[in-house]
């Protein structure tokens, strides 16, 4: 393989890796937000005390 043949492969392995290493963090987030249950209790007054 020539030199730019070279580098045009590692760009390319370079950027898929860099996809699925993005699509596995967005993926991990969504799991860590989804298993998170906050209970929600309506009131029809708002209360600012905590």
């Amino acid at each position: 393989m020539s030199a730019s043949t070279s580098k045009a492969a590692y760009n390319v392995g370079g950027a898929i890796v860099g996809i699925l290493l993005a699509l596995l963090a967005i993926f991990g987030l969504i799991q860590t937000q989804g298993n998170q249950e906050q209970s929600q209790k309506y009131q029809s007054k708002i209360s600012y005390d905590g």
